[in-house]
């Protein structure tokens, strides 16, 4: 899954769709071998997504982190500014007990 670019090498991410397309792809091929070349993969990278493919895990196809929503983005930086408020409350109600002489 890498390839050679002025002297360095170059590893190449593909969406879920793409490697779709490209499993499709290589298949409409002459020969498997044919279509890795074409896309410049290795063949245990075509076996993988293959196999992916085949047990219905289209979800694994895509690349190791998933995606979050915008909603569920917005959710946990909701949640963050939540706790933050939580903790400032807790440690002025710490400080007005220690004034007042109420620990």
């Amino acid at each position: 899954m890498e390839v050679e670019q002025e002297g360095k090498k170059v590893r190449r991410i593909f969406t879920a769709e793409q490697k779709f397309e490209i499993l499709k792809d290589i298949e409409r091929c002459k020969t498997i071998k044919e279509g890795l070349a074409k896309h410049q993969l290795a063949q245990s990278v075509y076996h993988k997504w293959k196999r992916q493919l085949e047990v219905g895990v289209r979800a694994s196809l895509r690349n190791s982190r998933p995606l979050k929503s915008t909603d569920l983005r917005r959710l946990e930086a909701e949640n963050h500014k939540l706790k933050e408020v939580v903790l400032n409350q807790a440690l002025l109600i710490s400080e007005l007990k220690k004034e007042m002489n109420l620990d």
